[in-house]
């Protein structure tokens, strides 16, 4: 496979995709789900809450693997585990049995999905990395458009077991291409030990590289930002401004391609070898710009979809036009640890999002504060510790000495 054909995005894109296809695409499964195990409502929920237990922890031990045994052995393993998962929650006979393979089948993408970071990083650098992983973003981003669709449509087709079969058998699809095209990215050379001391070692080495560790938390308060919105969005458009349910996919479907749009920018600037702290400090002050704006609308008593839907949406542009800047930058301060590293990012990554959307939640139904006030005022503060963190950043960059 070569990488650099446009196969090779694609291959990329398919693994990243993963986590959409297991969250998005199930979502029309939850009713059915509970109408066959006779659970509450609500009870079905757990099927997404239990994929993401395990997809925000193992990503810290996948990574170490990686860097220790190849992206190539690891990338099969965790693909195999995810489609015998999916396939074993096909088949569950009990809810306990399927929440249990959920789990399992989270764990197995948050391994599988940390590594196409860090096989763009063993193969490329600077601008030509960013390039790389904005594509396969820009590809990435529309599967939350996509895999509701494609969800809805195997549940016509069948009921929601042939909908976990469908997973399992994309995953099947990658395995195979990965034994027939893909070779190893990662030379011996550049293997690191597999011991328990020297994992606490890389990772005390990752959270003290100020580098790193600053372009981490840039990454997961930006993404905090804009899932602030996107977990709060149902509630906010919904049941606070009266949006018709079939409406509602539509609208979110029309500012998820911000997001889109912003990391297709930064394949483009990355072609063109622009500068990537001109890049990054664009994004951040037009996501702090935009998500203040929605934050004045609302605090004004605008509780409309018209005040909130466009700010949003250029909140989200920037979100697409600096995350795959911010992500390779944070790699190349420890290029002998992009598994680790690739590891250490999408879980500090999901701590931060998840966190803040449970503590909205609990915030907003404990105090009785309307939920599109509380979710921008999140946004933009958010975004402000984001750029006043990268602005710091700088300085010392630009430091006479």
């Amino acid at each position: 496979m070569q990488t650099d054909s446009w196969r090779f995005t694609f291959f990329l894109a398919s693994i990243a995709a993963l986590t959409s296809l297991s969250i998005d695409m199930s979502l029309p499964t939850v009713p059915a789900i509970e109408r066959e195990f006779h659970q509450s409502a609500g009870q079905g929920g757990l099927t997404m809450s239990l994929f993401l237990a395990g997809y925000a922890l193992t990503p810290l031990i996948g990574g170490p693997l990686a860097d220790r045994l190849g992206r190539r052995p690891v990338l099969l393993a965790s693909l195999a585990l995810f489609a015998g998962s999916a396939l074993a929650c096909s088949l569950s006979s009990s809810f306990l049995m399927l929440l249990g393979f959920r789990l399992l089948q989270g764990c197995a993408s948050g391994v599988a999905t940390t590594l196409p970071l860090a096989i763009v990083r063993d193969l490329m650098q600077g601008s030509a990395a960013r390039q790389r992983i904005s594509e396969v973003t820009t590809i990435n981003s529309v599967m939350p458009l996509i895999a509701p669709i494609i969800g809805s449509c195997v549940m016509l087709l069948g009921n929601w077991r042939l909908l976990f079969a469908t997973q399992a058998i994309f995953a099947a699809g990658i395995v195979l291409a990965i034994l027939a095209k893909f070779k190893e990215t990662l030379l011996p050379e550049r293997r690191r030990r597999l011991h328990p001391s020297a994992l606490l070692s890389n990772y005390w080495h990752l959270l003290t590289n100020r580098t790193f560790l600053g372009f981490a938390l840039i990454n997961a308060l930006t993404f905090t930002c804009v899932f602030s919105f996107l977990s709060a969005s149902p509630l906010i458009l919904i049941q606070r401004m009266g949006v018709a349910h079939f409406q509602y996919p539509l609208m979110f479907a029309a500012i998820a391609v911000g997001t889109i749009l912003g990391a297709f920018v930064s394949a483009i600037l990355n072609a063109h070898k622009a500068s990537v702290h001109h890049i990054i400090t664009a994004g951040l002050v037009l996501m702090t710009l935009s998500s203040a704006a929605a934050c004045a609308l609302q605090l004004a008593g605008l509780h409309r979809p018209l005040a909130i839907l466009p700010p949003v949406f250029a909140t989200l542009f920037g979100f697409g036009l600096i995350s795959p800047s911010v992500m390779v930058e944070a790699l190349a301060s420890v290029p002998n640890l992009a598994g680790s590293g690739s590891g250490a990012l999408r879980s500090i990554l999901m701590i931060f999002g998840s966190g803040t959307s449970a503590y909205l939640a609990t915030y907003c139904a404990k105090h009785y504060i309307h939920a599109e006030i509380a979710t921008t005022i999140t946004m933009t503060g958010a975004v402000i510790v984001a750029l006043t963190l990268y602005v710091s950043m700088l300085r010392k960059y630009n430091a006479p000495g």
